[in-house]
């Protein structure tokens, strides 16, 4: 019989359909703390590196942030830094009280500094763009873990041709709200 849908894919339908509804409705787990502050540590393209942000929520879900960040990059016969500060918007998800998950995008601008094997420094444009998610232990403290990524809009390293100035950051941080 053409059309029919058996109980068993019925079930299914509706268990994905209540699944999607959950994730992308608005649940205010964080209504009453707006403000969330997040230090951290991690990764940058393979070196150390560690930031900071502040998010306002001004929507159950939707966030304004200020990220600010510093790290080292481990690359062939050179040593790069980067220092960056960047203004996002930051949409968050809450599957269930306990976890939620977030992407952020935005702008603002990168230093960065190579030291070796010649030595550069320039101010440069960036775009960039991360997901995470943070384990609530508490109403108002968290374990987030995050990537993020740095893209270069526009300039270049003074007397550096090629080479990749994106950056990729992982970090986990103890997230704050009130």
């Amino acid at each position: 019989m053409t059309g029919f849908i058996s109980p068993r894919s019925s079930i299914l339908i509706l268990l994905a359909s209540i699944l999607v509804l959950r994730l992308v409705s608005p649940v205010p787990a964080r209504a009453d703390d707006p403000i969330v502050v997040t230090p951290s540590a991690g990764i940058e393209n393979g070196g150390l590196a560690f930031g900071a942000n502040l998010r306002y929520f001004f929507l159950p879900n939707l966030g304004g942030e200020i990220d600010g960040g510093y790290g080292d990059s481990l690359c062939q016969n050179c040593h790069l830094s980067e220092t960056t500060l960047t203004a996002n918007l930051v949409y968050e998800i809450h599957p269930v009280p306990l976890l939620s998950f977030f992407v952020v995008a935005g702008g603002g601008v990168g230093l960065l500094a190579l030291s070796s094997p010649e030595s550069g420094r320039t101010v440069l444009d960036l775009f960039d763009l991360g997901f995470g998610s943070t384990l609530n232990l508490t109403k108002n403290i968290g374990l987030t873990l995050e990537d993020r990524w740095f893209f270069p809009l526009t300039g270049q390293l003074p007397n550096v041709t090629g080479g990749n100035l994106t950056a990729d950051r992982i970090f986990l941080g103890v997230s704050t709200a009130f």
